[in-house]
């Protein structure tokens, strides 16, 4: 009875979760944000050309905004274009698949690692809902899709069994996002080589013995995923770390330590502020921060907060999930010795973390998001051992409720009201609601000039109108080259990206404006010829107006 009564359990989240993934998903969130845009438009552009917006044929990264991202989001991405067309709900198509897949994984880890199906069920069923599985997957994140492959990876490797399947997955993962090619070969050694083991082992030679086993049993493993992956950095090795080249935490921090603590101009001898000692903290509190309760329930910070990773109202997990993270990890930790299990998330996340933690910025979710199902296991063992611990009936009740309001604000927090602060720098409002009237306008005027604050404002241009690529692609050699930031935007055709200067702008003839809402509607019919055609609706914190000059 009971294991009929958990697969109805298991049955039922995942018909909830495909719900809670797929409706909506060009209402919320309700802005496209640059990186979704780029991955949209350059799917489509592949779907009509075989090549990406610049010009590349079937590329294995996506230059983009001169970030080069990997290329397998967008060929995924290719079908639901020709099928629903250029949108977001099919940009986002892939993720909310990923996090389905995603999903069931999950309950296949938490199986091995709990028992009793009807535990395992319901501790399933309340993972099932964490903010960071239903906000990544109603977004269009390459790092998701990554994620999904890299945990299915992950399970077949902790199963030791059916390997190919395990190095097929990691391989995907590795060519859907970066952090995925440093990742694998780091959690594929310390699962061969099992190094926590030698603080148990006593005897030198036995730990030697079992080295150099462990490295028998995966150089090969390793071997394979690097061969899979040099056709990524064999095609413009330096251009494909152009991301690392401009993030890594060797860059922003070298000499090490503040120029004020240094004595005799010398980092390295400074007794004070020694460079590798003031280095060392660096990066054992970057490291740290990634295992902090507090960060991975409610600290957000700015980098976090004006990017489309920003879950508005939460942290990564659910408001109670840090506190069982602890007594999760102290499970994990009692069994260190006795459990290969549970050594392996300790390797799951260590892995995971790397590749954050060699970049400058500070607890950084998108490029550590291959920690998070390793993480849930230990909430769950937390859970578990929560269970035994308590004896009063009461006190289930309690929990149960405290994790059902968590569900519900969890659900509503990202389907309907927060959902609408994740905006900023890379999620702007208004492109939707403003373009498809622009298009139609721009037809009988010369020149159109987007007057904008971001730095891409291009890309919802060529989204959402449907700019056919091959008009981009003879633009290709104008636009800024690789290792460029800030400001990408190019003009093509009619369209001129440009700020507005009205004391010289109100002269022109036959030309269409696309800028903010700075100056009145009467101060704007002043201007010979000009007249407000639209201000955009649900622009919410870019409201955009239309104004045309005859």
């Amino acid at each position: 009875m009971r294991k009929k009564i958990a697969m109805i359990i298991v049955v039922v989240t995942m018909v909830v979760g495909v719900a809670l993934r797929f409706t909506g998903l060009d209402k919320s969130p309700p802005s496209l944000g640059f990186d979704e845009a780029a991955l949209g438009y350059n799917a489509y552009s592949l779907l009509l050309t075989g090549k990406d917006e610049y010009g590349n044929f079937l590329p294995i990264s996506l230059r983009s905004f001169n970030d080069f991202k990997p290329a397998l989001y967008g060929y995924l991405t290719v079908p639901f274009i020709k099928l629903f067309g250029l949108n977001e709900s099919a940009v986002r198509m892939v993720s909310a698949l990923a996090g389905i897949v995603s999903l069931w994984f999950l309950y296949k880890l938490l199986s091995v690692f709990i028992k009793d199906k009807l535990v395992c069920s319901l501790i399933f069923l309340w993972l099932s809902f964490e903010p960071w599985r239903l906000h990544f997957s109603r977004n269009a994140f390459e790092t998701h899709l990554s994620s999904a492959f890299f945990m299915m990876g992950a399970y077949y490797l902790i199963k030791n069994k059916k390997i190919f399947w395990s190095l097929l997955f990691f391989g995907l993962s590795a060519y859907s996002y970066h952090s995925a090619r440093l990742s694998v070969p780091a959690l594929i050694i310390l699962w061969g080589i099992d190094p926590l083991r030698w603080f148990w082992t006593k005897n030198v030679s036995e730990v030697i013995t079992s080295t150099l086993k462990g490295i028998k049993k995966m150089w090969w493993m390793v071997a394979l995923f690097v061969a899979m992956v040099i056709p990524v950095f064999m095609a413009n090795s330096s251009l494909v770390l152009t991301r690392f080249n401009q993030e890594n935490v060797f860059k922003r921090f070298y000499p090490y330590a503040p120029k004020e603590l240094v004595e005799g101009n010398n980092p390295f001898l400074s007794i004070n502020s020694n460079a590798l000692y003031y280095f060392g903290g660096i990066m054992s509190g970057h490291i740290m921060s990634y295992f902090s309760p507090i960060n991975l329930n409610s600290r957000i910070y700015a980098w976090v907060k004006m990017s489309p990773q920003f879950i508005p109202g939460m942290g990564m997990l659910g408001w109670i999930e840090g506190i069982v993270f602890v007594f999760g990890l102290i499970v994990v930790i009692k069994n260190l010795r006795k459990s290969f299990l549970h050594r392996y998330l300790i390797y799951w996340m260590i892995s995971g973390i790397a590749p954050a933690a060699v970049t400058w910025t500070w607890y950084h979710p998108l490029r550590s998001l291959n920690i998070f199902p390793a993480i849930e296991i230990i909430v769950a063992l937390g859970a578990v051992e929560i269970i035994r611990l308590v004896k009063n009936k009461l006190w289930y009740g309690v929990i149960a409720a405290v994790m059902f309001v968590t569900v519900v604000y969890t659900i509503n927090n990202e389907l309907l009201y927060s959902a609408y602060e994740n905006h900023g720098e890379y999620q702007p409002g208004g492109f939707r609601e403003g373009m498809m009237e622009l298009k139609e306008l721009s037809k009988d005027y010369d020149q159109v000039i987007i007057d904008s604050p971001h730095a891409q404002s291009f890309i919802f241009v060529l989204f959402y109108q449907q700019i056919d690529p091959n008009i981009v692609h003879k633009y290709a050699d104008i636009r800024p080259k690789p290792g460029i930031e800030g400001n990408l935007n190019f003009n093509f055709e009619k369209f001129v990206f440009r700020p507005i200067d009205w004391p010289k702008d109100r002269l022109l003839k036959n030309t269409i404006v696309w800028t903010d809402d700075t100056m009145s509607k009467e101060e704007i019919e002043s201007i010979p010829g000009a007249k407000l055609r639209m201000v955009v609706p649900n622009a919410l914190y870019d409201t955009a107006r239309i104004i045309t000059i005859e």
